[in-house]
């Protein structure tokens, strides 16, 4: 149980939740197939654990990077709406004032 709790410490929390759900949706249904096929639970399910434990880490990195470009284009939103906010407060692009040489 430590070599479990120590690969869990290295990980961030949502990937830790990610990994206990999958253990648990993973659980019964390893326990019926072992029932059901009469084998031992040790041979069958390490492959099915790891094979739950790839796709969850799979889709855990899917997600965080869909995050990340959905946060990134609601930044540029934000962005584009602020520069359309300060040309249409007065009709004029802001500017920044200029030193004028006469004479």
């Amino acid at each position: 149980m430590l070599e479990l709790e120590a690969l869990l410490l290295g990980l961030e929390p949502m990937t830790a939740a990610v990994i206990g759900v999958g253990a648990l949706v993973l659980v019964p249904v390893v326990s019926a197939l072992d029932s059901a096929t009469g084998h031992n639970i040790s041979d069958s399910a390490r492959g099915a654990a790891k094979t739950g434990l790839m796709w969850s880490f799979e889709a855990f990195d899917k997600a965080q990077s869909t995050f990340a470009e959905a946060n990134e284009s609601f930044k540029d939103l934000v962005a584009e709406a602020k520069a359309e906010r300060s040309t249409s407060k007065n009709g004029t692009v802001e500017s920044t004032p200029r030193e004028v040489t006469i004479g």
